[in-house]
């Protein structure tokens, strides 16, 4: 008589939330666990709640029952990623949660960040690129990228923009913490004689909401700037993307320019932490 063989069917020793998920259509994508992604999700309402939270809240916003956004928040809170007060309830980033905040706050360079963009932002555009910070003596040309197309101007790294008659300048004011601004605007009109525009805290509310400021130079004849800011996690400028050129080759691609100048510096800063966008 023949054997008879007998199959065994073997059970997954994981469950079912740590089964790997199915492959992705997608070329590129990332395969990932979906109790570790579940997790996140939590951790991630924890950090845009803004505050301390009950449960229903943050289980509405993760959209899933209060016993299973419990049992996750157990888990996060095992690892300190998470903590609850024994009084109101509350959940909120624990300790471990705020060394990670902090050491990727640690880790940032927004002028490398910023740098790294330049180029790409150079070549879409066709202008050429200036990375600029707020020095001791004005708004100053840090790192220039250079356009495919020639462009001989007399401006240099180094080179110093007025503050409140230039993109550069206003552009950098506008995102700058009210009371410092004010004081930077009275010690440019005192040391370097520099009259401000009229209306120019409008214009710079103006900024704010759009995110960019353009501008015909005062100082260089036929040369025109766009400009947008690099924020970092309290949503202030640390630096500035400027866009130059000559005025009609700027005026030709302004809409296109402008467009990829918000992309980049909304990108660029939100790897800062900032989460303000523009439109």
């Amino acid at each position: 008589m023949a054997e008879r063989k007998t199959r065994v069917k073997q059970s997954s020793a994981l469950p079912e939330d740590d089964l790997p998920p199915t492959a992705p259509k997608q070329t590129g994508a990332r395969r990932g666990i979906q109790s570790a992604d579940k997790a996140t999700e939590v951790l991630l309402a924890l950090v845009e709640a803004g505050r301390a939270a009950p449960l229903r809240e943050l289980a509405r916003a993760v959209g899933m029952p209060n016993s299973l956004a419990h049992r996750y928040l157990a888990s996060l809170m095992t690892s300190g990623l998470a903590v609850q007060n024994e009084i109101t309830g509350l959940y909120d980033l624990g300790p471990t949660a705020l060394r990670i905040g902090a050491s990727a706050l640690g880790r940032l360079d927004p002028l490398r960040l910023a740098s790294e963009a330049m180029p790409q932002l150079a070549a879409v555009t066709g202008l050429p690129t200036l990375l600029n910070v707020l020095g001791d003596r004005g708004p100053t040309i840090v790192r220039w990228e250079r356009s495919r197309v020639p462009f001989i101007t007399t401006l240099s790294v180094g080179s110093v923009f007025q503050l409140t008659n230039s993109a550069t300048g206003r552009t950098l004011l506008a995102f700058t913490p009210a009371r410092v601004r004010d004081h930077l605007i009275e010690l440019a009109a005192s040391k370097n004689f520099e009259k401000p525009p009229a209306k120019l805290l409008e214009h710079l509310e103006k900024i704010r909401k759009r995110g960019y400021d353009d501008a015909e130079s005062v100082l260089i004849p036929g040369l025109a700037a766009i400009s947008a800011p690099i924020l970092d996690l309290q949503d202030e400028a640390v630096a500035c993307l400027t866009l130059i050129g000559a005025s009609a080759d700027v005026s030709r691609i302004k809409t296109k320019a402008i467009k990829c100048l918000l992309e980049t510096s909304v990108r660029v800063s939100q790897a800062c932490g900032s989460t303000l966008t523009f439109s």
